[in-house]
């Protein structure tokens, strides 16, 4: 069996971008999913991962604007800051978007969408949470998508030597 050579390389950000845009997708799709079950036991599941899309949506853009791995690593989970951001890098404007943001960090603040803090739960029903995701989604889905090709198209002209080894990111 032929050993696969890796070559080692810091992933560029439009393709970050889009990697994070797509995973923010699918836990916002999984939100959608286990909020038709209209299961109360799953509803700190399911703002979870409404909350972690939010995160990711917001952090595919800040990505896609330039941010580092290191900088959007350093916010943390902290929604608002990552939103301030967000502001700071001409966001376009999405419809109730801050207060969802603000909102959802208040009530996961000390991560009580994961484990049990004697909390009560306080959140908008997940049909008015879902049009504001899906908002933000069509939103900067443009954006992360042209940056994300540009970033693949450059990323394939820069390696054309490495043809057939595997690449892994270094960063």
């Amino acid at each position: 069996m032929q050993e696969i050579e890796y070559i080692e390389m810091p992933q560029p950000l439009g393709i970050f971008a889009g990697d994070l845009y797509d995973r923010g997708i699918g836990y916002l799709s999984a939100f959608e999913v286990l909020s038709r079950e209209n299961n109360q036991t799953l509803l700190y599941a399911s703002y979870f991962l409404f909350a972690h899309s939010l995160e990711l949506l917001l952090k595919s853009f800040l990505a896609a604007r330039g941010t580092t791995k290191k900088a959007i690593r350093d916010f943390g989970h902290n929604l608002p800051e990552i939103f301030r951001a967000c502001v700071q890098q001409s966001i376009p404007k999405v419809a109730d978007l801050e207060p969802y943001v603000h909102h959802t960090f208040e009530m996961n603040r000390d991560f009580d969408f994961r484990y049990p803090s004697g909390y009560n739960l306080s959140m908008p029903s997940p049909k008015e949470c879902v049009p504001i995701a899906r908002a933000l989604d069509n939103t900067i889905e443009p954006i992360i998508n042209r940056t994300r090709i540009d970033a693949n198209l450059q990323f394939a002209s820069d390696t054309r030597q490495f043809r057939g080894k595997k690449v892994r990111w270094s960063d």
